[in-house]
């Protein structure tokens, strides 16, 4: 009897280890489709990354006051930030992560300026008393505090930047989290 069982467990032990196997393989194929990205190389990275999920890590340097929607990771050096926003999941960013180092996962998006935008945005912050229920092209959201004329100055330096750009659009990247941890 005993000498019957034996293969029959062999099969089932090797069924056993291949199914578990292929799980394995599966999660990682799973995990290969999430794009780690470096703070110091984001930009370079971006392009083909827009609406994929990522993963980050980086050290918070400044965390928008105006809601918490927004906060800014760095990595050695201010010179880079990269831009990270609250997805539906949540609420807003604590104020005590600013100074953190955080490991964000979320999606890559890409906002798009181009001559009819900035054409857009001048003639509401021209005329801000008929555009006032408008308000698409406000800035930066959470920073609608700023005056005609440094949102005037704005949208040249980005007609110029367009312009120098050699493309019909400037493109901003950033990263809508879907979840975020404090690293310690």
């Amino acid at each position: 009897m005993t000498k019957r069982l034996f293969p029959l467990l062999i099969v089932i032990l090797f069924a056993v280890i291949a199914c578990n196997q292929g799980a394995k393989d599966t999660a990682s194929s799973n995990k290969n489709d999430t794009t780690r990205l470096a703070v110091l190389t984001f930009e370079k990275q971006a392009d083909s990354c827009i609406d994929k999920p990522v993963i980050i890590e980086g050290t918070v340097l400044h965390l928008c006051k105006h809601g918490g929607k927004r906060m800014f990771l760095v990595d050695g050096t201010d010179s880079v930030r990269v831009e990270v926003t609250t997805g539906p999941k949540i609420a807003k960013f604590d104020d005590a992560l600013v100074g953190s180092r955080v490991r964000v996962f979320g999606t890559l998006k890409e906002e798009r300026i181009d001559a009819k935008y900035l054409n857009e945005w001048e003639a509401e912050v021209k005329k801000p008393e008929e555009n006032h229920n408008v308000g698409v092209h406000t800035g930066a959201v959470g920073h609608e505090d700023q005056g005609v004329k440094e949102k005037l100055e704005q949208i040249n330096s980005m007609r110029e930047d367009l312009k120098n750009c050699g493309k019909d659009h400037l493109s901003f990247f950033s990263i809508e989290a879907d979840k975020f941890i404090e690293l310690k």
